[in-house]
């Protein structure tokens, strides 16, 4: 099962490079420019618990965007301590196209398999959140307790 979770996320990593290569990102970018373009500014705390990325990777994926001038990062007023990142103009119209993209390839897959598998699909998904989620955890606490 997990080979085959990999397969598909390799595909559409291929997909993602192929369709957006004028713009010239990532694929974590896109993901980056995906989410501010379904949510709207976006604190970087939240991105972090989206994607999982390491703190420093996140940091590097997002100071790229900033360089293109896709996004501009403000204080966050709930949290002075951390920052919203802010889609720009043009950042705004990267994001909707990443996002064009990957909502046309979901549509694809949607027309092509049942409801049922959907739903299976979300549900191996939660699980293999859960199940990656709790063994990071127990990675951790060993290491902590050796280090």
């Amino acid at each position: 099962m997990i080979a085959t979770i990999e397969r598909a996320a390799h595909l559409i990593g291929s997909y993602l490079d192929h369709a957006l290569e004028p713009l010239g990102v990532t694929q974590a970018e896109a993901h980056v420019l995906a989410q501010l373009a379904r949510h709207g500014p976006t604190p970087i705390a939240a991105l972090h618990r989206e994607f999982g990325h390491k703190r420093s990777t996140l940091t590097n994926v997002i100071d790229r965007l900033e360089d293109r001038g896709f996004v501009r990062r403000e204080i966050n007023p709930a949290d002075r301590r951390s920052f919203v990142i802010h889609p720009t103009r043009s950042g705004k119209r990267a994001a909707n196209h990443v996002a064009k993209v990957l909502d046309e390839l979901e549509d694809q897959v949607v027309a092509a398999v049942k409801d049922c598998d959907l739903r299976g699909l979300d549900a191996v998904a939660g699980a293999l959140d859960a199940a990656s989620e709790a063994l990071m955890l127990e990675d951790r606490e060993a290491h902590r307790r050796r280090g």
